[in-house]
């Protein structure tokens, strides 16, 4: 049977957000899509807006009809989802990963064929973000091309090292929610001492970081050069400044070394998994 398919393992809150983003923008039709998950409820308003999607009763047959199989279940259960589908993958079909705590060697010693690991992130669905992506020496050129077409239909594509995965995972698909709590914060204070409700000051802030962003796309500024201009000399914007350049180098700093001393814990764990196979 020839493999046409366009494949989904799982349909959490990456997952769906990577295969909804994707629908659309169009990056392929709903016709093409087979997926597999361990609670078909999920798929009720998917299946709502896109009929045209073929809901596989197991991982097994997702695998047997994909000729690219994405794999969006957590971390703990990439092991045995390959185990699963291992001996209906051939040497063509190209497997894609979304869990960043998954090494690619590990991979590879269960499925031998192509593969990429990609870091997507959640404000796909806005259009908006960066994927990264990093492929493995069995991907030929047209896989790698095609892969990252659908990918940019929903936003930037970066091709790193896997080395670079962990530090860039916490720029990109960490960063929308590490960004949330720093406004969360920031609207927090500046209600208690402006006399806005929590509401009113999100509201404020969420309008102003929007802009923010808009202003320096737009103007290809980078960040610097907008502080300057905001910023003028004795004033108020400046006095806050010098305290986060003061103060944030070292919060952050602890704030990526917690992150990677979890990303490290997670792919130890992982090896284990896999070398026990």
């Amino acid at each position: 049977m020839k493999k046409e398919k366009i494949g989904f393992i799982g349909y959490g809150h990456m997952g769906g957000a990577l295969l909804r983003s994707l629908l659309a923008a169009g990056a392929f039709p709903a016709s093409r899509v087979v997926v597999s998950t361990r609670t078909a409820e999920k798929l009720k308003d998917l299946k709502r807006s896109y009929p045209g999607i073929e809901v596989a009763e197991n991982n097994r047959a997702a695998a047997e009809k994909s000729a690219l199989l994405f794999l969006c279940v957590g971390t703990s259960q990439v092991q045995p989802a390959l185990a699963e589908i291992r001996d209906v993958l051939d040497e063509w079909t190209h497997l894609v990963s979304i869990s960043g705590g998954v090494e690619m060697a590990c991979v590879e010693r269960l499925a031998g064929g192509p593969f990429t690991k990609i870091m997507p992130t959640l404000i796909a669905e806005a259009g908006e973000g960066v994927a990264l992506v990093c492929h493995n020496a069995k991907v030929p050129p047209a896989q790698k091309t095609e892969l990252e077409r659908m990918l940019k239909s929903v936003g930037e594509v970066r091709v790193i090292a896997e080395s670079q995965f962990e530090a860039g995972a916490e720029l990109t698909s960490c960063f929308p929610g590490l960004l949330a709590s720093i406004c969360d914060q920031f609207a927090r204070v500046g209600a208690n001492r402006g006399g806005f409700t929590r509401a009113e000051a999100a509201d404020l802030v969420l309008h102003t970081m929007r802009g923010t962003a808009e202003l320096l796309k737009r103007n290809r500024e980078d960040f610097q050069s907008l502080m300057r201009r905001v910023a003028t000399p004795g004033g108020s914007t400046e006095a806050g400044i010098n305290v986060l350049e003061r103060d944030l180098p070292e919060v952050f700093d602890r704030v990526f070394a917690a992150s990677l001393e979890r990303h490290e814990a997670r792919k130890q764990s992982t090896r284990k998994q896999f070398l026990a196979d």
